[in-house]
């Protein structure tokens, strides 16, 4: 890996954690375009993604997550700043699409991804109060958070 690679990335997720969205996709494009190879270029699409959602753009995240998903089905989850997350990025894509599903209040599209989670079910996790929790069943608590919240 190139260090313009990580300095790349490392300056999107900063601008991406102070809510400059518009800059961090800039940024993260910067580096998919220079180096559509890196082992970062599947993180890189799915913060685009992860910027769009933050900005309630939803179809726009879902076609990024499916973007990794389609065309970098077997990537990993870069772990560069002692990260939480583990796994393949596409566990981590459908958990998000799931989100943006709900955010769009489509719930029945939601359910469809648990499906879609089934074969990453022990592989891909978050480390959760030293626990590792799937994303499957974080998308399943996501979907019982949000269909409590409809009772309400």
């Amino acid at each position: 890996m190139h260090d313009k690679e990580i300095q790349y990335f490392t300056k999107a997720l900063q601008q991406a954690r102070d809510e400059f969205y518009l800059d961090a996709i800039g940024e993260f494009r910067k580096l998919i375009e220079e180096f559509p190879s890196s082992e970062l270029a599947d993180d890189a699409i799915y913060n685009i993604g992860l910027c769009y959602f933050h900005m309630n753009q939803f179809d726009k995240a879902i076609e990024h997550y499916q973007i990794v998903i389609d065309e970098h089905p077997d990537a990993t989850i870069s772990v560069l700043e002692g990260g939480n997350e583990f796994g393949k990025t596409a566990a981590k894509c459908h958990y998000a699409i799931l989100n943006c599903h709900l955010g769009l209040g489509d719930i029945e599209s939601a359910r469809l991804q648990i499906g879609h989670l089934e074969s990453f079910d022990s592989d891909s996790y978050v480390v959760v109060d030293g626990k590792n929790t799937s994303f499957k069943e974080l998308a399943l608590l996501a979907l019982t958070t949000y269909d409590s919240s409809l009772s309400s």
